[in-house]
């Protein structure tokens, strides 16, 4: 049976994505349904979030709460990482086929390593371990071929009001933010659920 693509709109350079990137996976291995990760910068939404800005009490405190919550061992950064580049990036291996292991890797860089996916060589290793020509996406990062490719996400995202990280599209209804993995479980085995049931057209 064909999995079922769920889209899920987000920025790595957020926690709350990173935490979601956790459960998803997870979820992904019991699940008929493949996760489609769309980046959207957070920066162009939310002033707050410019990159390189210092994290206030009041956002490290919900992020450390939902980290709490879902079980999931993390410590949001102290400023803003500035994600642009590693989102463009993202659009390039996704191009060349070797999205999943370029995307798992940035995550695992920004919140496990705690290293700066804003540094262009470090995306540039990611991308060569990845199976990418590493002069070519430098080459391709510069040029900001796939800043396009963002302006896309960022306006379908507009369209199914998809405004926090990260919000997965199930169907026409939206589901914005972070939940434990057992009600992530339930919500999306719900709307697997309705799709099996609904006649083939």
């Amino acid at each position: 049976m064909e999995k079922v693509i769920i889209p899920v709109y987000f920025d790595y350079a957020s926690t709350l994505c990173y935490i979601a990137w956790r459960i998803v996976g997870q979820l992904e291995g019991e699940l008929a349904f493949e996760a489609l990760w769309k980046g959207v910068p957070i920066s162009i939404r939310d002033f707050k979030a410019k990159s390189g800005r210092e994290l206030g009490p009041r956002e490290r405190a919900k992020v450390l709460s939902v980290a709490a919550e879902t079980g999931i061992n993390v410590a949001p950064p102290p400023k803003w990482l500035d994600s642009d580049a590693a989102l463009q990036g993202a659009e390039l291996a996704r191009e060349a086929g070797v999205f999943r292991a370029y995307h798992d890797a940035v995550f695992r860089a920004a919140f496990e390593d705690r290293t700066d996916i804003g540094e262009i060589d470090l995306l540039a290793d990611i991308a060569g371990r990845a199976g990418m020509d590493r002069v070519r996406f430098v080459a391709d990062l510069a040029s900001e071929r796939m800043a396009s490719r963002l302006s896309d996400n960022k306006r379908e995202a507009d369209a199914f009001s998809a405004l926090g990280y990260p919000s997965f599209l199930l169907g026409d209804f939206t589901l914005t933010g972070i939940q434990p993995a057992e009600t992530m479980r339930m919500l999306f085995t719900r709307y697997l659920n309705k799709r099996a049931s609904e006649p083939i057209n």
